[in-house]
């Protein structure tokens, strides 16, 4: 069994000096007593999360890995992994503990089986010391698995036993434009969501509740959506219309149902298809249907929409809604359409204003009552009643509070100066502690910062807050490094005493130069401690003899925008101080690409992120390189040939990981594969997607001309190189990324602003003084900026500026709709001859009108001819 211990984790906090929860807290708590407690990093792929008795927390991985963190000895292992089928979204998506654990030991989990049957399972397992045993597949539910997406797989207990599991639509949302995915063409099922979230004869995009029965199977509670017996509906239904309800909770006392729905991607409202996409958080004190993919939000009605003839008709009716698809194999007349708590688009809203914008991923949390639990640290009455809602992408943690009909009257903002990275699960222990699984920002790959942690409530001394960091992680000898804690505080005044440990050298300084003369890895470590027994630790690890490599991406003109046919000259340059010392750089480790990602939030969810490949890392550390070649055949069969062989094989994955694992021959011949019987299955899987990635790369030179050809979307540029590494030091690959946007852009996707109103890609509400900023604009090249304006405001001037509201002019213009000129105009302001990226500031004046001045609906940088 693989563990990791606690200590050894860089970056990892601890602490001492525990203080009891003695008094109930009726005010708002302060951030500052709520202490978060990181236990494991570098997670891959984790899903969800559940704390059992004893001190002990299992967690998913969506590969299939199953792990176990032990708060008594600090150490993370390998508990248990299910193969599992994990293309696209599907894995191991959810895990529940019976409510009567510690009697039956029985643990319920849902994912994707390996095989050529496209079903997820609900299974029952038992609990034991050496892993899960004695499966029991309570519920089958079919799905497709050719076209993604959306897999939902939460499951969660209520108080009165019955199991809640959330399921997702399966529906490839990406031929829809972002808006209603109902096509009905013959064959397009997998693009049509009526199939599956407004079919009341399909287990897919619901909430699910069942009774758990002693043999295995289940019995169907009172008070589901669907009472009777018809074959035209489900009877384990309880809520409909979801699109990908990730992740749900179930208040114990009140019953009610709580989820984040994740919403689809258009940007703005469109005539003939409906409205602009929005994520909700929704609340089901009683069995419904809510509206996908008839209604998103507020009850915002799509138009039933022909992909055939691209013809639009009627839009959907909320109180009397029709599936009239030929995919609906239920019911065509639906429950009343029931509209969400909280619904936000992409821009802001002014609905809900302290949602900010951005990207958009809606999730629900556990509900929290202070007298449920018995621990020093509980969190304390304040937060009692109030469910937890955050969001994945955005980083907030909101605990609501709620009125009798689940309308939130209060919002308490949730360690709002604390980064998440992602959080995708959290639940509270017996101890009435928050523990927590953050996914990482990379999507489908071992991340860093992906993590387990534990939020503690201080009500007494807290503990010191450590802000420390290292101006250099690597790089050649000498080395170099300032460390610096001087952000560290103490919330109670304490004074602080600092230890750095570096070598057999000690110093006391909040900050301080160090130079490492030598090659080496070394483990700088700083206690800092309030002199009242509460201490923080944090390791480094600095490796020297080793500069990073330098990657970089020239691209001729403007680097923030592309258009329709843009003929991009480029040329990636690497350097890298010890391999062009050597033999020089290693040719096959660059990697370059150029994506276009047609979906907004696609873009938005990688969070300007490549994924790195860990399986190329794990294959340098193991034996591979002896018998196996990138394209040429050596003992074994290049990786590229077993790429081209693998690459249809929907199984190859836990079939080549297997193989890896326990070894083998007679495929590629009479030389045998040595086994690994250390290895993970979720590491081995981790070499096989690298190997089967070879099948599928695009080849762009690392100097040409790319042409666009998208209207929408983004283009993204990137190169990677990892360097040769001198042992015992790492390899190093370093990345740069270069995202082009549309020229074109929705009004309201600046990023500040001051006296406006936005909502539908429009600014809405602009007024004397008003103005809107973009950050980081590059400028070169552009000859002039458009607006298209409604004809309906009173109009003003326009001042283009550079670095602030008052910043240097670059074009003005006076802008004076015509109402009798149709419903819009386009106005140009030239600008001057700018080069680099500039924050870009358009301040709107008008001395004297108080009443609105313009109404943009969006914006358009133009290049030079």
């Amino acid at each position: 069994m693989k563990k990791l211990g606690l200590v050894g984790l860089v970056g990892l906090f601890l602490s001492c000096g525990q203080t009891a929860h003695e008094t109930k807290v009726e005010e708002a708590p302060e951030e500052s007593r709520f202490v978060k407690e990181v236990f494991a990093t570098n997670l891959y792929e984790p899903t969800e999360i559940v704390v059992l008795p004893k001190d002990r927390i299992l967690f998913t991985q969506r590969r299939g890995a199953i792990k176990q963190y032990d708060l008594r000895t600090n150490e993370l292992s390998d508990y248990d992994s299910i193969p599992v089928y994990h293309e696209k979204e599907d894995g191991l998506m959810g895990i529940a503990l019976d409510p009567e654990f510690e009697q039956n030991d029985w643990v319920y989990v849902y994912y994707s089986p390996v095989g050529d049957e496209p079903v997820q399972h609900l299974s029952r397992f038992s609990y034991t010391a050496k892993g899960l045993i004695n499966e029991v597949v309570m519920l089958k539910v079919p799905v497709q698995r050719e076209e993604c997406c959306h897999t939902g797989g939460s499951i969660q207990f209520g108080s009165d036993g019955l199991l809640y599991l959330s399921t997702g639509d399966n529906t490839n949302p990406f031929a829809s434009k972002g808006f209603s995915p109902s096509d009905e063409r013959p064959g397009r099922s997998a693009w049509d969501a009526q199939k599956s979230s407004a079919n009341t004869n399909d287990l897919r995009g619901k909430i699910l509740r069942i009774k758990p029965e002693p043999d295995g199977t289940y019995s169907i509670p009172e008070g589901n959506l669907f009472v009777d017996e018809d074959p035209l509906t489900k009877p384990e239904i309880y809520v409909m219309g979801c699109r990908n309800p990730y992740r749900i909770s179930v208040d114990p006392k009140r019953g009610w149902l709580f989820w984040g729905d994740v919403g689809p991607d258009a940007g703005e409202d469109a005539e003939g298809r409906g409205p602009r996409g929005h994520d909700e958080f929704n609340v089901a004190r009683a069995p419904g249907f809510f509206g996908w993919p008839l209604f998103v939000g507020n009850n915002y009605a799509y138009n039933e929409y022909d992909f055939e003839t691209g013809i639009s008709r009627d839009m959907y009716d909320p109180a009397s809604p029709v599936n009239n698809s030929p995919n609906n194999t239920g019911l065509q007349n639906l429950p009343p359409a029931q509209p969400a708590k909280i619904y936000y688009p992409y821009a802001r809203t002014d609905i809900f204003p302290q949602l900010k914008n951005g990207g958009r991923n809606a999730m629900a949390g556990p509900v929290y009552y202070s007298e449920m639990y018995e621990g020093r640290s509980k969190f304390p009455a304040y937060l009692d009643g109030r469910v937890i809602y955050y969001d994945w992408m955005r980083g907030f943690i909101y605990f609501l509070e709620l009125d009798e009909k689940g309308n939130p009257t209060d919002w308490y903002p949730f360690m709002p100066n604390t980064e998440f990275n992602n959080a995708m699960d959290m639940e509270f222990g017996p101890d009435g502690n928050l523990y927590m699984i953050e996914y990482g920002t990379g999507w489908f790959t071992r991340n860093e910062n992906a993590k387990l942690s534990r939020i503690r409530y201080i009500e007494g001394n807290r503990p010191p807050v450590l802000n420390a960091s290292a101006s250099r992680y690597s790089g050649s000898a000498p080395l170099k490094v300032i460390f610096d804690a001087s952000e560290s505080k103490d919330y109670d005044g304490d004074k602080l005493k600092y230890q750095w440990e570096i070598e057999n050298e000690t110093f006391n300084d909040s900050s301080f130069t160090y130079v490492f003369e030598k090659e080496g890895v070394y483990y700088p470590k700083l206690t800092l401690s309030d002199g009242k027994g509460d201490y923080r630790t944090q390791q480094f690890t600095i490796e020297v003899g080793n500069e990073p490599p330098v990657v970089d991406i020239v691209i001729a003109g403007n680097n923030t925008f592309f258009w329709e046919g843009r003929n991009i000259a480029y040329e990636v340059q690497i350097s890298d101080l010890e391999d062009e010392k050597g033999v020089g750089i290693a040719s096959d480790q660059i990697r370059f690409d150029i994506n276009h990602y047609q979906s907004t939030d696609m873009a938005e969810a990688l969070g300007h992120q490549v994924p790195v490949s860990n399986g190329l890392t794990l294959i340098e550390a193991l034996d591979c390189k002896g018998c196996h070649k990138v394209n040429e055949k050596s003992i074994g069969p290049s990786y590229t040939a077993v790429a081209d062989r693998y690459k249809t094989d929907r199984n190859a994955v836990n079939y080549l990981s297997r193989k890896i694992i326990s070894g083998g021959g007679g495929v590629w011949g009479e030389q045998a594969m040595s086994a690994h019987p250390d290895l993970t299955t979720e590491d081995a899987a981790s070499i096989v997607e690298y190997i089967l990635s070879l099948a599928n790369q695009a080849s762009y030179p690392l100097a040409g001309t790319f042409t666009t050809t998208e209207p929408e979307g983004r283009y993204l540029f990137t190169a990677a190189y990892k360097d040769r590494g001198k042992a015992p030091l790492r390899p190093i690959e370093s990345t740069r990324n270069i995202w082009l946007r549309p020229s074109r852009m929705a009004a309201d996707l600046f990023d500040d602003s001051k006296d406006i109103q936005a909502r539908g890609g429009d600014i809405r509400s602009i007024y004397h003084g008003s103005w809107v900023s973009f950050k980081n604009i590059d400028l070169t090249g552009i000859a002039s900026v458009s607006f298209l304006v409604a004809n309906r405001e009173k109009g003003g001037h326009v001042s283009i500026r550079t670095g602030a509201p008052d910043g240097e002019e670059i074009g003005s213009r006076e802008i004076y709709p015509d109402p009798a000129a149709g419903p819009a105009t386009s106005f140009q302001i030239e600008i001057n001859d700018v080069k680099g990226f500039q924050n870009v500031y358009f301040v709107f004046t008008n001395e004297g009108e108080e009443n609105k001045l313009l109404y943009i609906r969006n914006i358009e940088f133009n290049p030079k001819p």
